[in-house]
């Protein structure tokens, strides 16, 4: 929907941006459209740790700390135990945390009286860390010894006979989607491959496998990960294969039918994905090349994906999993 705005205005206009940490050239499906909104603004700001195709487009890049140089307390994600994250080096040069970034851009908002509120009570790091050991018993120096402390821990009120359901128990059969006529029960639906579709995109594309070497577009940059995975892989059947005259290793392109570009992948055959079906990763760049944008419109699948796509009824997420597509080649 902001996409939306930086482009039409509607329902109302969008004219700068600051993001912090994100790559969404590369990230959000159809990266055209998503590289034409930000060149639209007027002002884009970018907080990031490496010249990624977001930043370059950028009018201003903020240098942003690695969670590496980070100190952070949180709570563990699988529960019961508070943990701590030292630094792991020295902050270089004029690089900030994001707290720091923040408070730096409200305190030039104020002094020109353009600040809405005060939404950000901390000016750094140390305070907010002071901020959660409030009123508890965990030192910092407890943390900074031993990296976590284990805490009592509630299932709070999902705990027996408190499920927040119209039933009170762990619904398989969901009573309120069955209330606003929605699926009850997880279903599969089929990708729509009828009419003039079917004979022009035959296959199904699948993405979101992870890949271990990346997270979603981060550490391209990084030399060691390269050489483990130094291009974006797309999976088919031997089927398949044959029946395209597709060889292992060989490099492919992908269109669909939701959007006009285009991206190039390597192939490799597996018995593992089903016939017809091709199977692939996100985040996809060519840190340090001179391909545009670092290569986000060429082996990047958000290339050829698109946010106008179908929706989940129930979620309102675009379907990017389960796309009718067609094997070219490059």
């Amino acid at each position: 929907s902001v996409i939306d705005a930086m482009l039409t205005g509607e329902p109302h206009p969008v004219r700068a941006l600051y993001a912090s940490g994100v790559n969404i050239v590369v990230t959000y499906p159809n990266s055209a459209r998503t590289i034409e909104a930000i060149r639209s603004l007027d002002l884009f700001v970018v907080a990031s740790h490496t010249m990624s195709p977001t930043a370059a487009l950028a009018d201003y890049v903020l240098p942003k700390l690695t969670a590496l140089e980070e100190e952070e307390i949180s709570f563990h994600a699988s529960g019961g135990c508070l943990t701590y994250t030292a630094p792991a080096a020295k902050r270089v040069g004029e690089v900030r945390p994001d707290i720091e970034i923040a408070a730096g851009l409200m305190d030039r908002l104020r002094a020109g009286n353009l600040l809405a509120g005060e939404f950000l009570p901390w000016r750094n790091q140390a305070e907010l860390n002071d901020y959660l050991l409030t009123d508890c018993d965990i030192s910092l120096d407890d943390l900074r010894r031993d990296g976590f402390v284990p805490v009592p821990q509630s299932h709070g009120r999902f705990g027996p006979g408190s499920f927040p359901t119209p039933t009170g128990k762990v619904e398989l059969y969901s009573e309120t989607l069955a209330r606003l006529g929605h699926d009850p029960l997880p279903d599969f639906v089929p990708v729509q491959m009828e009419g003039s579709c079917a004979a022009d995109y035959p296959l199904v594309l699948q993405t979101g496998l992870r890949e271990k070497t990346y997270h979603h577009s981060r550490f391209r940059e990084q030399s060691w990960a390269r050489k483990v995975s130094p291009d974006p892989v797309i999976f088919l059947h031997p089927q398949t294969a044959d029946a395209y005259g597709v060889s292992d290793g060989e490099w492919i392109a992908i269109e669909t039918n939701v959007s006009g570009g285009r991206c190039r992948l390597k192939a490799s055959l597996t018995e593992d994905t089903l016939p017809g079906v091709l199977t692939t990763g996100m985040g996809w760049w060519r840190p340090g090349t001179d391909l545009p944008h670092f290569g986000a419109l060429d082996v990047n699948v958000n290339a050829v994906l698109s946010y106008g796509s179908a929706h989940d009824p129930v979620s309102g997420s675009v379907n990017t999993r389960g796309v009718a597509c067609r094997l070219v080649r490059p």
